[in-house]
């Protein structure tokens, strides 16, 4: 049977074609049911958070991190970072479910085009995040009403404490030649922070590539550059509070507040990469 959000958003599910209809389907039943969604957090915490550590830890360096463990938060938490590696915010969910409690809950929303429309992408959410990969985006005008819902969603978890969802401010991944210029923010992130209230914090990860055997072989290979990962502090977007989030002007600030925020971020891995590299 349909879970009652789909039967919701019937009319806008037409949209989709019937691969797009049945990934979302299996995302919507873990992620909106709660023993499902606990079953998916324990293994994320596990399997998937344990294996990554496996992988990586060799190479990792960590900044920030300690204010995370002391953090007690009253509602959702929002981690916004950079992104030029397909998986620069899974790796930063698995060191943070590795050093700290804040998480009961964890979502990335994803853009739809690999993760729901193609087999290979659902089973790579499956057994990397257990979909937690939730809620998808779509590209297509007539899909948008799908993104919409999903990003309401989005908002209505990050008002519950426990809640943690990772989001990627410039929607894209960078694939320039300087990992430190970051490309332009995305509305909708500014829209889900303006309905929701979250703890927004800031955080610049560099030193992952895109292909995923070699992030694995090089554990084997002691090969691979560092990877760093640079917390920042919550930052203040109380004056934005009572702004509509549905206005672009008020969903622009906040994406180039938090963009501001990363970017400093970046000049410190810059400054950790360089000392780490004179001193090695």
């Amino acid at each position: 049977m349909p879970t009652a959000d789909m039967t919701r958003r019937k009319g806008p599910i037409e949209a989709l074609s019937p691969s797009e209809r049945r990934a979302l389907y299996l995302a919507d039943l873990v992620n909106h049911s709660p023993r499902l969604k606990s079953a998916a957090q324990w293994l994320n915490v596990n399997l998937s958070a344990r294996w990554m550590r496996f992988v990586s830890e060799a190479r990792m360096h960590l900044a920030g991190i300690e204010q995370l463990a002391a953090l007690r938060p009253d509602r959702g938490v929002l981690f916004a970072s950079n992104h030029r590696s397909f998986f620069d915010m899974y790796m930063l969910a698995t060191y943070v479910h590795l050093n700290t409690q804040l998480i009961e809950r964890l979502y990335f929303p994803v853009r739809s085009e690999f993760f729901y429309e193609r087999p290979l992408g659902v089973a790579v959410n499956v057994a990397m995040s257990f979909l937690s990969m939730y809620p998808p985006v779509f590209r297509a005008p007539e899909k948008k009403a799908v993104t919409r819902h999903g990003l309401d969603f989005l908002a209505a978890e990050l008002r519950r404490p426990g809640t943690v969802v990772g989001m990627h401010p410039e929607g894209t991944r960078g694939k320039g030649p300087d990992p430190y210029e970051l490309l332009p923010p995305e509305p909708g992130f500014g829209r889900v922070v303006l309905e929701a209230h979250p703890i927004v914090i800031p955080a610049f990860v560099h030193g992952l590539g895109n292909e995923l055997w070699r992030e694995w072989t090089s554990k084997i290979l002691r090969t691979g550059t560092p990877i760093f990962i640079v917390f920042g502090q919550p930052i203040d977007l109380s004056e934005l509070a009572g702004c509509d989030p549905h206005r672009l002007r008020y969903q622009a600030e906040v994406g180039r507040r938090v963009m501001d925020a990363i970017s400093v971020l970046g000049e410190q891995e810059r400054s950790l990469r360089a000392a780490l590299a004179a001193a090695g």
